[in-house]
């Protein structure tokens, strides 16, 4: 896998990807939140996109996304955050995802879909 310094940034407690399936595992700090100190939504769209693109990426292709579509369901908080990612259609240059975060409860707090081009 390419170096992705975003996702350094981030610095998950656990990240792994295969098969078309991609889990990431983020203690919360600090910086994600926003005002009223819960996380920030920004944080869990790229949560989101971070474990689809790789979930696609994990069927041996670099991928974009072309399309996001995030649905919040619920304040995030606690200590660590755990988002999944799974292809849902691959085709020769779309692969289709979708994606949950929750918090460690096992709450779902965000749900997504994403489309992603093959770029390589």
């Amino acid at each position: 896998m390419a170096r992705n310094p975003f996702l350094e940034w981030l610095a998950p407690e656990r990240f792994t990807r295969g098969e078309g399936r991609a889990e990431l595992w983020l203690s919360v700090r600090e910086e994600f939140l926003q005002a009223q100190g819960r996380v920030h939504g920004g944080v869990l769209a790229s949560l989101l996109d971070t474990v689809m693109g790789s979930a696609a990426g994990s069927l041996g292709a670099r991928v974009v996304t072309v399309d996001l579509a995030v649905s919040y369901l619920r304040p995030a908080e606690g200590p660590r955050l755990v988002a999944e990612g799974w292809v849902v259609r691959a085709g020769e240059s779309l692969f289709f995802a979708e994606g949950a975060v929750r918090d460690e409860g096992g709450q779902e707090v965000a749900r997504a879909k994403g489309i992603f081009f093959r770029v390589g």
